[in-house]
């Protein structure tokens, strides 16, 4: 059986798309890679631009087996929502228990047990500790005239943000990032045929153990945190023991890893946007508008995985049932056909249905608290900081190799006190 998809495009043909090597890239372009090993690529968004006008559909050479690429915003949106036919469980079983690899039923029972603490009301209680939190590493900043973002403000507060969520002790936030990082890079050898290290599976193995013990911690202590949550479901046989500690992995993972580079992206943006910078300062009540242009302009995640069930016709090609396809959401963000001048910053725009937080059934859950931190962020920027630009001699460096996120991984910026 074909499914057609109807995306306003040609009639699906019976031959492959070319890949990306094979496309007469411009000038001065390398063709577009899906594993950037040397972090040459830098931010895509001109290789984008150009598979969008010239090979909306394209297919990388990988280990394994190709990889599809789907760059307009139509097709994408298309393809996120229809679930039946892009399944998110490119791997039976799925390696590890991240909401992110699992389809209905059992991603809607997991995603159940940890929505609870991403409610916007359950959220807003925790508002005054991020904000007494992300004052004292604003004021370290500006003390020492600037210095990495990354590493002496965004990630500290994610990880110290989500760390109280799962109520994991302060000691061991060290140990905690090494271990997330170690983990995602085993998930990519197992789910994306990546290149791994000789420490991942160890690492992963050490992580999981930890969390373990961490919950049978938690349930002795009664903590109320969603740590505690999970804990209880544990006991109550609710959750395997698997699912229980790979569920705390993902949550920290994704808890600290996107906001990281968005509340580092509001910084980025702001320095090269002084006119936005004077608004927000004026109109304090659109820095809400801000936040969500920044998702749809510099989100963190810039594509998700799915494997097609059937043929399926789409962008006038017909993709092999068992084909991976990786959604370029980032591109879709940036579609013209979507988005007037999309590659403008501009926080009165209608940027309704961008997926800087995702779509669908695999809508980011903790959505509500990355735009809480961002805003947070936005808002001492504005009030505490008088000027920031780019420090040449530390500069930028960016994401790179199989990261489904991309953006700063340090950014070194000089701060001036307002």
């Amino acid at each position: 059986m074909t499914t057609t998809v109807d995306t306003a495009t040609a009639t699906a043909t019976t031959t492959l798309p070319p890949y990306t090597h094979e496309l007469n890239w411009p000038e001065g372009m390398q063709p577009y890679k899906v594993i950037d090993e040397d972090g040459s690529q830098g931010l895509p968004y001109e290789h984008y631009a150009w598979l969008r006008e010239n090979a909306p559909l394209v297919r990388s050479e990988a280990p394994g087996s190709d990889v599809w690429l789907l760059t307009r915003y139509e097709d994408v949106r298309t393809a996120i929502r229809s679930p039946k036919i892009f399944s998110s469980q490119v791997m039976t079983p799925p390696p590890l228990t991240f909401l992110t690899l699992h389809d209905a039923p059992n991603h809607n029972r997991l995603r159940k047990v940890v929505a609870g603490a991403f409610t916007p009301k359950s959220v807003g209680i925790m508002e005054d500790r991020i904000r007494e939190r992300a004052t004292q590493l604003m004021n370290g900043l500006l003390e020492n005239g600037g210095g990495d973002l990354v590493a002496d403000y965004s990630l500290q507060l994610s990880m110290a943000t989500i760390s109280g969520i799962l109520d994991v002790p302060a000691d061991d936030l060290d140990l905690m990032k090494l271990w997330s990082d170690e983990i995602f890079t085993y998930f990519a050898q197992l789910a994306r045929n990546a290149p791994g290290n000789d420490t991942a599976e160890k690492n992963t193995r050490d992580f999981l153990d930890y969390l373990l013990t961490n919950l049978e911690r938690l349930y002795e202590s009664e903590s109320e945190a969603v740590g505690g949550h999970i804990a209880r479901m544990w006991k109550a046989g609710e959750l395997s023991d698997k699912e229980a500690s790979e569920l705390c992995s993902f949550m920290f993972v994704a808890g600290h890893d996107t906001t990281t580079i968005l509340m580092t992206n509001a910084f980025w943006v702001l320095s090269r946007e002084p006119e936005v910078l004077a608004r927000l300062r004026e109109h304090p009540e659109d820095i809400d508008k801000f936040v969500e242009e920044l998702a749809r302009y510099r989100g963190a995640v810039h594509r998700t995985v799915r494997r097609v069930k059937e043929d399926t016709e789409i962008a006038g090609y017909t993709i092999p049932e068992g084909s991976i396809v990786r959604l370029l959401i980032a591109s879709a963000n940036h579609d013209a056909e979507k988005f007037d001048n999309p590659e403008v910053f501009d926080i009165d725009r209608d940027n309704k249905g961008h997926f800087g937080f995702g779509h669908g059934v695999h809508s980011c859950v903790g959505a509500p608290l990355a735009r809480l931190e961002t805003r947070i962020t936005t808002e001492l920027i504005t009030t505490m900081v008088g000027d920031l630009e780019l420090d040449e001699e530390g500069g930028v460096t960016l994401a790179h190799g199989n990261n489904i996120s991309n953006g700063p991984t340090s950014l070194h910026m000089k701060l001036s006190a307002r």
